[in-house]
């Protein structure tokens, strides 16, 4: 158990005592400087804006602002757009003089073509003389023929917010707007956004890769390939993997900050192969020759085998490209284990006889504290330990509330020490101890003096803490597995896949899961996800529309995502641990006495 770290700690404990009695920081609300810390997103944010400013000033739509994190509301209005009726413009009109004849109010209005939000209006006046009047301007894209800027962006708009072409029908209806171009150019119009949106898409993740190949700490080989640690995991559209028709398998950097590397799309299911078998029973021959023509032009389908077996399928497809595709090579990987990625990888061996080693994910495994504890209150379900009371109950038994906090502190302990196992072996059998110690016989030697509630407050009263000498008795085996060399070799150096769940959140944001989305959507979604969680908004949609042959200035979109980006890094501050604790104990507080007041008050059953 680390005998000789452990002697070496006893020794510094009464100097480390001291020196913390002295500190002007012990109190019951030890201050945390969070003035310098820097968050993931704070750092990603700090990335793109550097990219930003590397930019030509050519080619950037708006002056960018390194430091200042406040949103100007001073756009000048000559460059955005607003909405405005026909009538009014056509009373606008009438208060001038006719250029032709010098009449004033004599002018009539004519919508001559209307495509989507482009309106083409000809005002006449009763001497003939016409003058015309264009909403937008043409849309600078080699692949475009009659299309503008106005409807490309709600195009884009509807891709960032996540509705689509029937969303913005229903905001623009509600705004006294007609609906967005047809659904034929509107297809037009999203095969524009989607090779846009894979230039930018690439482009980032190339970024990330240079990035996570800096900060690798082995150098390349010959081939100029190097190697690095990448965390990888799963996400399904619907439920994990069991029936989903469309999976994404991710991998994320490790470096600082974690950025997505690669992504791999898997689907089940193809919209025109579905579309294609209303043909199959009315006419065979022409199914089969269009169903031909189908696959060739790519079929959307690209799985054949089960939902659950996505994740590793995609995993190899992924691992195999890594080399060609960014000259690194993902020799080690965090996982978490819900899916035989590992089997998958060592079968398809993408690196040769390389082996890729799998390290576990912090989070996932410390929940196994839990599990172990879970299922020993279980087995002893009705059973009386040595002293002739049961397992569970209330005070100084193994409450859910206890099972809780072990496993809490389980996964403190690895996370703290996760470079070296004696030490976390150590971490992780100081809190039995803890548990197992009382005011009479306290056992805290193991613990650490900052975090050890006996040596902050005087005060504190150990029976809150202090469980049964049967009970410790009883989970001691459970720790004796848990705290083992071999179980806890499989987390050093590991990580957590936190990374990969927050890049799934932002693509399940712009593709909710209680739609039906067709495959291109959910990559296109994948995509755009991977752009706003790797270089934020403002980055990221200033090189989309510039793509996408929008030329033209953009304050109030510009000013919308560095709002958005200011609003990601707010939500995200880091907050000392004490200001937490006493914002949920407010809460509570406020809730109970509340509920003491309540005329009506709610219980599950208590009124019948």
């Amino acid at each position: 158990m680390g005998k000789r770290y452990v002697s070496k700690r006893l020794k510094n404990r009464d100097l480390r005592l001291e020196n913390y009695k002295n500190a002007k920081s012990i109190d019951n609300n030890v201050q945390t400087s969070i003035e310098h810390v820097s968050t993931t997103i704070e750092k990603k944010l700090r990335l793109s804006r550097a990219q930003l400013l590397t930019k030509s000033t050519a080619t950037t739509q708006t002056t960018i602002e390194d430091e200042d994190e406040s949103v100007s509301y001073d756009i000048p209005y000559t460059n955005v757009n607003i909405i405005v009726s026909i009538n009014m413009i056509l009373d606008l009109v009438n208060k001038f003089r006719c250029p032709s004849c010098g009449r004033v109010g004599k002018m009539s209005e004519k919508v001559t073509q209307r495509r989507g939000l482009l309106y083409h209006i000809t005002f006449s006046c009763k001497c003939s003389y016409e003058t015309h009047f264009k909403n937008s301007t043409e849309l600078v894209h080699s692949s475009t023929l009659r299309m503008d800027e106005l409807n490309m962006m709600a195009c884009v708009a509807a891709n960032v917010v996540g509705m689509k072409r029937t969303g913005m029908t229903t905001v623009l209806g509600m705004l006294n707007i007609l609906s967005p171009v047809q659904t034929k150019s509107w297809k037009k119009y999203q095969k524009i956004y989607s090779d846009a949106l894979d230039v930018v898409k690439d482009k980032s993740l190339r970024r990330a890769a240079r990035e996570a190949r800096k900060q690798s700490s082995e150098s390349a080989d010959q081939q100029a390939i190097t190697n690095i640690k990448v965390s990888v995991d799963g996400t399904w559209l619907t439920r994990r993997g069991h029936s989903s028709l469309h999976g994404i398998a991710t991998v994320c950097s490790t470096s600082d900050p974690p950025k997505v590397l690669d992504f791999e799309c898997l689907s089940r299911h193809c919209t025109t192969c579905s579309g294609l078998l209303g043909i199959r029973e009315h006419n065979p021959e022409m199914y089969e020759q269009l169903l031909e023509e189908h696959i060739q032009s790519g079929c959307e389908a690209n799985h054949k085998g089960s939902s659950g077996g996505m994740e590793a399928a995609g995993i190899v497809k992924v691992f195999r490209r890594s080399e060609s595709k960014y000259l690194l090579r993902y020799t080690t990987y965090i996982g978490d284990g819900d899916a035989n990625n590992e089997r998958a990888l060592r079968d398809a061996q993408p690196y040769e006889d390389i082996v890729i080693k799998r390290l576990q994910c912090i989070n996932h495994f410390s929940k196994r504290m839990r599990t172990a504890l879970e299922t020993l209150k279980k087995k002893h379900k009705g059973d009386k330990l040595e002293d002739d009371k049961p397992i569970g109950g209330r005070s100084g038994r193994l409450t859910d509330d206890k099972i809780h906090q072990l496993t809490v502190y389980y996964g403190s302990a690895i996370r703290s020490h996760v470079n070296d196992l004696e030490s976390m072996k150590a971490a992780c059998w100081a809190t039995f101890h803890h548990y197992n110690s009382t005011r009479e016989n306290p056992n805290h030697d193991y613990c650490d003096p900052t975090k050890c509630h006996i040596y902050r407050y005087k005060s504190f009263d150990t029976s809150k803490h202090t469980m049964a000498p049967a009970v410790m008795k009883a989970i001691r085996p459970v720790y004796e597995k848990m705290c083992s060399d071999d179980t806890l070799s499989k987390v050093v150096d590991g990580g957590t896949t936190n990374p990969n769940e927050s890049y799934h959140s932002c693509i399940w944001s712009l593709c909710p899961k209680t739609q039906f989305h067709s495959a291109k959507y959910v990559q296109d979604a994948a995509s755009l996800a991977a752009l706003i969680y790797n270089d934020g908004y403002q980055l990221s949609i200033m090189e989309l529309l510039e793509k996408c042959g929008i030329k033209s200035k953009t304050p109030a979109c510009v000013s919308m995502t560095k709002l958005l980006d200011n609003q990601r890094i707010k939500e995200n501050k880091v907050k000392n641990k004490s200001t937490k604790q006493k914002v949920r104990q407010q809460r509570i507080l406020t809730e109970q006495s509340l509920n003491k007041k309540e005329k009506y008050n709610y219980a599950r059953g208590g009124f019948d």
